[in-house]
């Protein structure tokens, strides 16, 4: 996720919550502490109202207002086209948010930049293929609120179905798909489903992480993604 898309993200998940913890940034986003601290100081700088520290977490202020926003031409340029893209890639209500979020955002700029801005989005078409295979808002509930789920999984190869029951850990874009990085309960390891494959979801209770197979410590070991992850 390139960084632009991931500080408007951030500003997501911080709106929708009182508070939220360094880590949780971290786990989310799949980034370090380091760079969670870095965004912080970003989104302060850039004008939004972030109270809080590493130690006891962060809050965006509600009461508060953003100030103008001083984004030039080319920054107008490059938030068009990281917002499409993010909105591209998520589904329901994350898109509306977005858009709203986008909109407030927008109105900050001048004529000029809002008219460079509207000319661009205008020329920026998003295949249909990637909003088919958006994760759902169940997946990404699923993800941050640490809950299973039982699932009908078709394999992208071989077509047949199997029913599986999963923990969610994150998700992964790869090629032309976005992939649900999970625990799979009975192949008793992490591997990665195809969004668009699952054809059914159930929530099936929570469940606690598994030590050595969080988002993070998956990536990390397996940075290229091998096929092994990929194998069902």
């Amino acid at each position: 996720m390139r960084r632009l898309v991931r500080l408007l993200a951030i500003a997501l998940f911080l709106g929708a919550r009182r508070r939220v913890r360094a880590s949780d940034v971290a786990e989310r986003f799949g980034v370090s502490l380091r760079t969670v601290y870095r965004d912080m100081q970003a989104l302060v700088i850039a004008g939004f109202p972030i109270e809080g520290n590493a130690g006891d977490g962060y809050r965006l202020v509600q009461e508060s207002y953003l100030r103008p926003l001083a984004f030039d031409e080319d920054e107008a340029e490059v938030l068009a086209v990281g917002a499409r893209a993010l909105a591209a890639s998520v589904d329901g209500r994350m898109r509306q948010a977005l858009a709203s979020a986008t909109s407030k955002l927008q109105a900050a700029l001048g004529p000029a930049a809002r008219r460079r801005v509207a000319q661009l989005e205008s020329r920026i078409v998003v295949p249909e293929f990637v909003r088919s295979t958006a994760p759902s808002a169940e997946m990404l509930e699923a993800i941050r609120e640490q809950r299973a789920a039982a699932i009908l999984y078709l394999d992208p190869r071989s077509g047949k179905p199997s029913r599986r029951t999963i923990e969610p850990v994150g998700l992964v874009c790869r090629g032309d798909a976005w992939w649900l990085v999970a625990w799979c309960r009975m192949r008793k390891d992490a591997r990665a489903f195809r969004v668009d494959r699952v054809s059914h979801w159930k929530a099936a209770g929570s469940f606690t992480p598994r030590a050595g197979f969080s988002f993070d410590e998956i990536v990390r070991r397996d940075r290229h993604l091998s096929q092994a992850l990929f194998a069902y």
